[in-house]
């Protein structure tokens, strides 16, 4: 077929400029007689030569030009797949051990034993763990090291692992993951990659134990000396009283954690465990006793989420020495008599003070030392005194905890490190501790702007005059008026076990506030499915129990934390917030002001009552001071808001004997009577 060409009668004289030689029934894409030119002009035109970007420009690329993915893309795929299940350690058995080992780098062995027993041997270079299993049924875990210094830190290891690789009343053994052993393999593969034959993080974390476990033990008997005899339970309250006031509680592989925890803060540590609340019941279980009763580190455990604990995880990280300083193999980090003398010049003006030491530094020794000092007996040593190990001790919060930035910086620059600038971001307290999973209210404005209002129900038990309980509904809200960041600290690089001690009050102060805060306004439950109508057969709901509304307002900035609580007044007509506010008006009963305190929260989470209206003052002279003091006593004691409430309105003539929120129950009532 010939191209046509152009004839007189063609409106176009010249369309033979703007044709293709090629034949009409294919259209060019440049003149745009196909629909693909519309993608050039989007994604940019294709040079001459042909190339991987060109076809890029075209949307081809290489895994899509052949269909199929060829066998490179594939393996990509795979290994990605690979890698994100290699992530999880998976769940307990011999085979998910001994990957978990070979990923952590250790070495691995199996034996075989004649009652069908397999031994699982995990081996660095300064510690060997044993596990045995009967199938995959943990039965032992044994815990070895080669330093003999490091003897507090093997004693108990081999327990705290046994309870990792064991199932919980929670968990079914069909459903037990290694997430809780990963975690602590992890640690102990770390710090034996950083240890030497000369420098071993196990002796140096040894060593600071064995210091701030001399200076609990001076303490506790020191407040063992201020506790009523008759009130029963006397090694508890001081070891309390010293974890949560003085230099807190050292403890080596705690809990569920191995290595060493200084814990520095408990929740409601005036509400004992009810193992604890006979001196019978205590004797019978010795591992629930006093840290010092058998030797071992193993204080009472609580007995529910009631008592929980904050603490320090003391570990070692990579560092260089020439930046900061390094870690120091020592047990001399304070003196024996541990206080200084009453003739030391600081004692005048400060009162006692510990006699911390600064022990001498530690060094590697280089290639050959002992040779060359064995063969030139009278050399200067100072030649070959060795280099610094490039190890650091490092304090990990657990959990974080979150504080001004202020507060943050100045803690950080005590330990003689920076924040560094991009590290700052902007981040509010409701935003980190309060509501974690919404957007941070510093994201809506700059700081200062915007006034941040969370709202929260919750339930509280409530035992009335005679003797009944009831459950009182209590709606509560949050105001934050002034927008100011803070940030989460989460590890804390350190020299000297001094220094730690020295930030306790403040890390008391904000720990207090934030678990006050998050027990009155918990994360909002989960969306849940509607359900069906409720048939005519179905028993009419219970009418709604009566509400009580508490307002607090938060100032969180420097120089100490402030929180104002409102309550209605118990006298006025109704205080459920659902009130008609018309009817409240036309109410011929009169109206009384609401219940107002202002507690500063001070440092070791002292709390001090600035403004009230809750202790009448006497014709015009001042309120009772230490009424006033048991108000904000009473605060400390229940360590819950609307535990507190509800005394406040029993005192001011509402229903209430006592109260217990949540799992406190009956062990937080009449406490506040007992101890205010």
């Amino acid at each position: 077929m010939a191209t046509p060409t152009p004839s007189t009668s063609t409106p176009q004289k010249h369309l033979a400029a703007f044709s293709s030689p090629a034949p009409r029934s294919v259209p060019g894409m440049i003149n745009f007689d196909s629909p693909a030119a519309l993608g050039l002009s989007l994604e940019g035109g294709v040079g001459m030569g042909i190339s991987m970007s060109g076809l890029s420009g075209l949307g081809l690329t290489g895994s899509s030009m052949g269909g199929r993915a060829d066998d490179d893309e594939r393996r990509r795929r795979l290994e990605a797949i690979i890698a994100t299940l290699r992530a999880r350690p998976g769940r307990v058995s011999q085979e998910g051990v001994e990957r978990l080992s070979k990923r952590c780098g250790l070495d691995f062995s199996s034996e075989t034993q004649k009652n069908g027993q397999v031994i699982k041997a995990i081996a660095g270079k300064s510690f060997i763990l044993d596990v045995t299993f009967d199938a995959d049924t943990v039965e032992r875990v044994k815990f070895e090291s080669v330093y003999e210094n490091a003897a507090p830190f093997s004693k108990t290891a081999g327990k705290t692992l046994r309870k990792n690789l064991s199932p919980t009343p929670e968990i079914s053994r069909i459903n037990l993951t290694l997430d809780r052993f990963a975690h602590n393999l992890e640690r102990l593969a770390r710090m034996d990659r950083l240890s030497s034959q000369d420098v071993s993080c196990f002796e140096a974390v040894s060593g600071v134990y064995k210091s701030l476990k001399k200076l609990f033990d001076y303490e506790k008997q020191a407040a063992k000396t201020l506790i009523n005899s008759r009130s029963g339970n006397i090694d508890e309250k001081a070891e309390r009283e010293v974890l949560s006031k003085k230099s807190g509680r050292p403890r080596m592989n705690a809990g569920e954690c191995v290595g060493l925890s200084l814990e520095y803060w408990m929740d409601r540590r005036h509400v004992l465990p009810r193992l604890l609340k006979t001196k019978q019941k205590a004797a019978l279980d010795k591992n629930h006793m006093d840290v010092d009763s058998d030797g071992s580190d193993t204080p009472s455990e609580p007995e529910s989420e009631l008592n929980k604990i904050y603490s320090l995880s003391i570990e070692c990280e990579p560092s260089p020495a020439t930046i900061y300083q390094p870690i120091r193999v020592s047990d001399a980090w304070i003196s024996e008599q541990v206080e200084k003398p009453a003739g030391d010049p600081e004692n005048m003006f400060q009162g006692p003070s510990i006699d911390w030491l600064e022990p001498p530094s530690t060094y590697i020794n280089p290639p050959g030392a002992e040779d060359h000092h064995t063969m030139n007996i009278g050399a200067d040593g100072a030649s070959n005194i060795g280099s610094l190990p490039n190890v650091r001790f490092v304090a990990k919060l657990n959990p974080p905890l979150v504080v001004p930035l202020s507060v943050a910086v100045a803690i950080v620059q005590s330990l003689g490190n920076e924040i560094p600038q991009e590290a700052i971001k902007a981040t509010t307290f409701v935003g980190l501790a309060l509501r974690p999973g919404e957007i941070d209210p510093a994201a809506v404005g700059l700081a200062g702007e915007t006034t941040q209002e969370i709202r929260s129900e919750k339930n509280v038990l409530v035992v009335r005059k005679d003797g009944h309980e009831e459950e009182h509904h209590h709606a509560n809200s949050l105001y934050v008026p002034k927008t100011e960041y803070a940030r989460a600290l989460d590890e804390l690089p350190f020299q000297h076990p001094r220094q730690l001690v020295e930030i306790l009050p403040t890390l008391r102060q904000y720990a207090f506030l934030t678990s006050l805060l998050q027990s009155s306004f918990p994360p909002p439950p989960p969306p849940t499915i509607p359900s069906a109508p409720p048939n005519s057969s179905n028993p009419p709901p219970l009418p709604p129990s009566p509400t009580l509304q508490i307002d607090l307002t938060l100032h969180y900035a420097q120089p100490t934390p402030r929180l104002t609580i409102h309550l209605p007044h118990p006298s006025s007509p109704d205080t459920s917030v659902s009130t008609d506010p018309l009817a409240a008006i036309l109410s011929p009963a009169p109206l009384s002001a609401p219940l107002t305190v202002a507690i500063d929260v001070l440092a070791n989470a002292e709390l001090l009552v600035a403004e009230q209206n809750i202790v009448a003052a006497e014709d015009g002279a001042e309120a009772d001071a230490a009424a006033v003091r048991r108000v904000g006593r009473a605060l400390d004691l229940s360590g819950d808001v609307g535990v507190w409430a509800e005394w406040v309105w029993g005192r001011h003539g509402g229903d209430a004997a006592g109260s217990g929120a949540g799992g406190a129950g009956r062990q937080e009532q009449g406490k506040l009577a007992d101890g205010i």
